[in-house]
């Protein structure tokens, strides 16, 4: 049996279609209810859980991370710290870790979606979200 990646929670959170509150779970055993009682969440980072009165009748917005990720955004964020970063310079080297891990692209970076290996033939997404097929011409 092969495991996924190790995740982390990000947020756990619901929106409750009820009464349309947004409520989060911000730590282990937080226990958070919507306003009108149909919801509640659970769990912080540490698991999701939900109760909820009747039928299921609200929207996830949980999401998760690799763990990998999350501690390169960790440590950029307290290398940006130790080196007196402000508040933007601690945003901006959380947003290069993830630029690095190609989770984010930055304005007018392309990304390569599918290669050949044997015609040297590349599918890449451009800027503005089209799809260009590239083939490698010898001698380039």
């Amino acid at each position: 049996m092969t495991l996924g990646p190790v995740t982390v929670i990000v947020q756990n959170a619901v929106i409750c279609n009820k009464c349309e509150d947004y409520i989060v779970s911000k730590s282990h055993h937080d226990f958070v209810t919507c306003s009108c009682g149909h919801v509640s969440v659970d769990g912080g980072q540490a698991y999701c859980r939900r109760v909820f009165n009747g039928e299921p009748d609200f929207i996830d917005m949980s999401w998760e991370i690799e763990e990998t990720l999350y501690k390169a955004c960790a440590e950029a964020a307290q290398n940006a710290i130790d080196t007196n970063r402000n508040k933007f310079g601690i945003a901006n080297a959380v947003m290069r870790a993830l630029r690095e891990k190609d989770r984010i692209i930055a304005c007018g970076d392309r990304r390569v979606i599918a290669k050949h290996a044997t015609d040297d033939e590349l599918i890449v997404e451009e800027p503005d979200g089209t799809y260009k097929r590239w083939r490698l011409v010898e001698g380039q």
